[in-house]
């Protein structure tokens, strides 16, 4: 009954916040008039896997108990945690790739006979988001009154990339020594363009051995699985020793730190 009430109140727990935030977001857009215009609230995908696992945390607790509930429950914090890092890796491919494009349009745009910001805007109209919405920070500097070096370095410490720092370094160096700033933003913009290049070809080199790597640790996880599912007496009274409890914790370890190894190995900088 302690474990029945513990999950009606977690799931009751999860609706209760998401009505609270959409109760809040009509709030306000009541009192700035735009009721007629707001778009209708609808789950983001967050939320909708916040409710996915709720429910079957829940199932999974009045079905196999506490034990399986907890496990389900850590399983699906690790695939959030996953998602998240693989959403960030790939936001920031694409800021790196449109990069490369924008330092393209300052160029353009310094040949037209555009100013160093006015160039920038330029850049910032041309791209899309991500990166719009970093520019548009870095505009939103220089609007403000703020130095132009200490747009740039604030600006290349927000993307966090290596490309960032060299076009904040190559736009300084100019703001304080002077030069063709278009001819040197075109090799600068070769030089991305062939960084991306060898980065996506040792990433298509790098393929089969990060698939290898995932089928193998894979393997020994599927097969427990099976054994789990064809002979669960057996199993779960070998799991019951210290042993075997000893033994599962061994190997889920060895696995974690091979898994850790083989993507350092395989990390592409």
């Amino acid at each position: 009954m302690i474990s029945l009430a513990s999950g009606l109140i977690a799931l009751a727990g999860v609706f209760a916040e998401r009505s609270l935030t959409l109760v809040r977001r009509a709030g306000t857009v009541e009192r700035f008039g735009a009721t007629a215009i707001a778009p209708r609230p609808t789950l983001r995908m967050p939320d909708r896997f916040s409710l996915a696992t709720a429910g079957g945390v829940l199932v999974i607790l009045f079905s196999r108990g506490v034990v399986w509930s907890v496990m389900a429950a850590l399983a699906a914090v690790l695939v959030r945690s996953g998602a998240r890092r693989r959403e960030r890796r790939r936001s920031g491919t694409r800021r790196e790739e449109q990069l490369v494009e924008a330092s393209a349009a300052v160029a353009a745009g310094l040949r037209a006979g555009l100013s160093l910001p006015q160039a920038l805007a330029y850049a910032r109209d041309e791209s899309e988001p991500p990166l719009r919405d970093d520019l548009g920070g870095l505009i939103g500097r220089l609007e403000l009154g703020v130095p132009l070096r200490s747009a740039l370095v604030a600006w290349a410490d927000q993307m966090g990339s290596e490309d960032a720092r060299l076009i904040a370094g190559v736009l300084d160096l100019h703001r304080r020594s002077g030069g063709d700033l278009p001819a040197v933003l075109d090799g600068v913009v070769s030089t991305l363009r062939e960084r991306r290049a060898s980065h996506r070809e040792i990433r298509a080199l790098t393929a089969q051995a990060r698939l290898s790597g995932g089928i193998l640790g894979a393997l020994p996880v599927g097969f427990f699985g099976f054994l789990l599912l064809t002979a669960r007496r057996d199993m779960l009274a070998a799991i019951a020793t210290p042993i075997g409890a000893t033994a599962i914790a061994v190997g889920l370890g060895l696995e974690g730190a091979a898994f850790i190894w083989i993507r350092r190995l395989l990390a592409v900088q």
